[in-house]
């Protein structure tokens, strides 16, 4: 069932683990076949290099495993049903530990637009409080603090990414982790508080300007 997106979350899991996004089985990756309402995710805690397409759980928009598997499902399974819930334009969710990032979500510091290619993920990616990891409560938490933009980032945790593909949020977390890259190294050089961002005028100016779609300010 869903075999074609089976193979392609697994094959941008690989590429997220390779890449040192997350490590062996950190981190979680879903895409939802909005027609049937189902939602191919990547099983709890297992390395995606020993895993195979076959592995990987189909569940319903209810937490339904509807494909047996011998694996079980992400402990992050309620925070991406929640966000397909949640936004009619996320078809796919990325979810890691990009060291950039993981530095904002230490510090509780959102990631300033310093470059054009913010606008790949929406412009704006700001850091929620912390949440335990798997709770009930993390959902609604990343549906608010992905207002208007396509990523956040988790407090003391990781970035969340979404997208029309799970590819397209998987590119959205490598400009994220880009951009943190930029912030630290300028923050090193003239200190956090000097760095500026883009304006939202001029980021809005520089999105219509490549056709991007503005994210959904909520529901």
């Amino acid at each position: 069932m869903l075999d074609v997106l089976k193979r392609e979350v697994l094959r941008v899991s690989r590429l997220a683990e390779q890449n040192g996004l997350c490590r062996h089985g950190s981190g979680n990756f879903s895409q939802i076949d909005r027609e049937r309402g189902l939602v191919v995710i990547t099983p709890h805690a297992e390395s995606r290099q020993e895993l195979r397409a076959e592995d990987l759980l189909v569940m319903d928009l209810e937490g339904n495993v509807v494909e047996k598997s011998a694996h079980t499902p992400s402990s992050e399974t309620p925070m991406h049903l929640c966000l397909y819930r949640a936004r009619p334009d996320c078809a796919a969710v990325c979810h890691t530990h990009a060291p950039n990032a993981a530095v904002f979500a230490c510090l509780g510091l959102p990631v300033k637009p310093v470059l054009f290619s913010a606008v790949m993920y929406g412009g704006q990616c700001r850091v929620i409080p912390p949440e335990i990891p798997g709770s009930q409560a993390l959902g609604p938490s990343v549906v608010e603090g992905l207002r208007g933009s396509y990523a956040v980032i988790l407090g003391g945790h990781g970035l969340v990414t979404i997208g029309e593909s799970i590819y397209d949020a998987y590119r959205k977390t490598q400009y994220v982790e880009d951009l943190c890259e930029v912030n630290l190294r300028a923050a090193a050089v003239v200190g956090y508080d000097k760095v500026d961002g883009l304006r939202e005028e001029v980021l809005s100016a520089c999105r219509d300007a490549l056709g991007l779609t503005p994210p959904l300010e909520g529901l």
